[in-house]
């Protein structure tokens, strides 16, 4: 009796766990015009959260970068400029982010603008706008979104009105 009794727990917990949902809606393209239909303010703490270190968002936006499409956050940290992007999945015209996205994050060093370098839709690294080279006055890191993902899920959550 009690092994069909935790039996019958164990897949309704799993039930419920495996059902969450694994996307969330961040913005649409209207008009040709990118727009985020997610709140400001979640996204921007999710990153800020995620660095963990001081970094503060001032600017958002989705880009379309070559032929993908980008959550892209521009941040400051210790007076230097830093730029996040986490991939975007397109469904008609809503942009999503997924758990299985990627995080990639460039930091200014010794470079006044640091942007990042695609080679087949993928960001590979950062550039430094003034000199026009790879090397290491950008410093590039990338990973998994995951971690982003769930404080996203934290902020929607910590700010629900």
């Amino acid at each position: 009796m009690i092994k069909k009794l935790l039996v019958t727990i164990f897949i309704l917990l799993s039930h419920i766990g495996f059902s969450q949902d694994t996307k969330v809606q961040v913005g649409q393209i209207n008009n040709g015009v990118y727009q985020l239909t997610e709140s400001e303010k979640n996204l921007s703490k999710a990153f800020e959260w995620t660095f963990r270190d001081g970094t503060k968002v001032t600017e958002m936006h989705i880009e379309q970068m070559q032929q993908t499409y980008f959550l892209v956050a521009t941040c400051v940290y210790q007076g230097r400029k830093r730029i996040a992007a986490v991939d975007l999945d397109m469904e008609g015209i809503y942009f999503y982010l997924t758990d299985a996205a990627q995080f990639k994050m460039c930091s200014a060093v010794a470079c006044e603008n640091c942007r990042f370098f695609l080679e087949n839709n993928k960001i590979v690294a950062c550039k430094c706008e003034e000199t026009g080279t790879i090397s290491n006055h950008c410093h590039y890191k990338t990973g998994n979104a995951a971690t982003y993902y769930n404080n996203l899920q934290r902020a929607k959550k910590m700010f629900e009105e």
